[in-house]
């Protein structure tokens, strides 16, 4: 492919409704690691600019490629009420300076369907005619569900009447979570091209658009860091205090009820109450550390945030990665772990395993603590086990995941160029008609 000049290629902006920092989720990092790529590629053929929420300075990676930053109108952290936030979002209805730059762009590009950056650029975009595209990255839905329920549980504590009302008659989470739902239906429908992860958002999406219209959006890895060259499984011992009879179980997310913490917690405590010889490693931040740390005092540490070298590390060196969340789409955590061969542990209603062809290095486990209390005592046993799912992930990584430069190239930019393409022979067409 040719490089074309910086100012004669199509400008493309990309919306993520969530503030940047060492510690931000997965929704971030994934564009932050295809910035990276596009950076790195001469040849690509859009001049990037992706927007994130925040009053961070301002990066231009290369010429082609900018990082903004737009301070939120009314972020859901000015709710000092609500018990806690995993990531905070923009809740108003429309983003004044993201509006005055849209106008600029030839496409844009969201990666929510329910806060101020994608309810803006969907007026935007229906009032220019500028192609939109979109992808899915959160479950955002089941997400308003978990979070809705434990914020009554908190407030309404005190009045238990109450609390039942809500929940059980009123039915207040999922009346969130459908109206989360509908929002992105209406979403979908403004989308000229839609990008799937998992096989039920692709369901969704051809309910709605055309299937010419939709696309599979891959997760990628960078394995110079996360590979089974990074073993060091003696020195990890050394380092987080870990006896040699301990089987080392990796968990990698927010510390909180969204990633079905608490689960873990009862499990693990039911697992060593049994005598399954297990040392828990937690790698994340959120509220329910403390409970983690005074339940499995002794069989646990809690490094906290730790820098993607020492994640690849953690990945390469554990026995296996346990990771109970039911509301993941596909998710970073698992394509690192499966190129740093590390056997695992996931939930079957999280639907991780599909994204990764069901890989032989991934086991299901239904949900509740007693379900996760046999699998983790059963990985802890059985040493067999955990050697043949590591082989499976080593060439399930060699043969199956993708680079971010890859995801990048064959996934994206098709979608991208497509919507484009589509909106300018429509408006060749109308300009024909007229």
């Amino acid at each position: 492919m040719s490089s074309p000049s910086v100012t004669h290629r199509p400008r493309l902006a990309v919306l993520v409704d969530l503030p940047r920092s060492a510690e931000a989720g997965g929704h971030v990092k994934y564009w932050e690691r295809i910035a990276g790529a596009a950076a790195e590629a001469a040849d690509f053929p859009f001049d990037l600019t992706v927007y994130f929420s925040g009053g961070e300075a301002d990066e231009t990676p290369a010429a082609h490629v900018r990082l903004r930053h737009l301070r939120p109108v009314f972020s859901t952290a000015r709710l000092k009420f609500l018990p806690y936030v995993p990531d905070h979002s923009d809740l108003a209805s429309f983003h004044r300076r993201l509006a005055r730059d849209l106008p600029a762009y030839d496409l844009i590009h969201t990666t929510d369907a329910y806060f101020a950056f994608a309810k803006t650029a969907e007026r935007i975009a229906r009032r220019l005619g500028v192609p939109l595209t979109s992808s899915f990255h959160t479950d955002t839905p089941a997400y308003a569900r978990i979070f809705t329920r434990q914020t009554i549980d908190r407030l309404f504590r005190r009045w238990p009447w109450l609390r039942r009302k809500l929940i059980e008659d009123w039915r207040a989470p999922d009346r969130q979570g459908a109206k989360m739902e509908r929002l992105l239906r209406r979403h979908l429908r403004a989308a000229s091209h839609v990008f799937f992860t998992r096989a039920e958002d692709r369901r969704l999406a051809e309910e709605i658009r055309d299937a010419a219209d939709v696309s599979r959006l891959r997760i990628g890895v960078d394995k110079n860091l996360f590979g089974p060259h990074r073993r060091e499984q003696a020195a990890l011992r050394r380092d987080y205090a870990i006896p040699e009879d301990r089987v080392i179980a990796l968990f990698v997310g927010r510390v909180d009820i969204g990633k079905n913490v608490p689960v873990l917690i009862e499990a693990a405590q039911r697992a060593l109450a049994a005598g399954a010889p297990l040392h828990l490693i937690v790698a994340g931040l959120g509220p329910m550390r403390t409970d983690l740390a005074e339940r499995l005092a002794g069989h646990i540490s809690l490094p906290g945030f730790v820098s993607p070298s020492e994640l690849g590390r953690l990945y390469a060196s554990a026995d296996f990665v346990a990771l109970p969340s039911e509301v993941e789409i596909g998710g970073m955590a698992v394509a690192e772990a499966i190129a740093a061969g590390a056997p695992m542990l996931l939930a079957r209603k999280a639907s991780s395993a599909s994204v990764f062809d069901h890989t032989e290095a991934i086991r299901l486990v239904e949900g509740g603590a007693e379900a996760w209390t046999a699998a983790l005592a059963e990985m802890a046993s059985s040493a067999d086990s955990r050697r043949s799912m590591r082989q499976a992930a080593l060439d399930y990584g060699a043969r199956g995941l993708a680079s971010w430069s890859d995801v990048l190239r064959e996934d994206l930019t098709p979608g991208w160029r497509a919507a484009l393409a589509r909106t300018r022979k429509e408006h060749v067409r109308s300009n024909r008609d007229a």
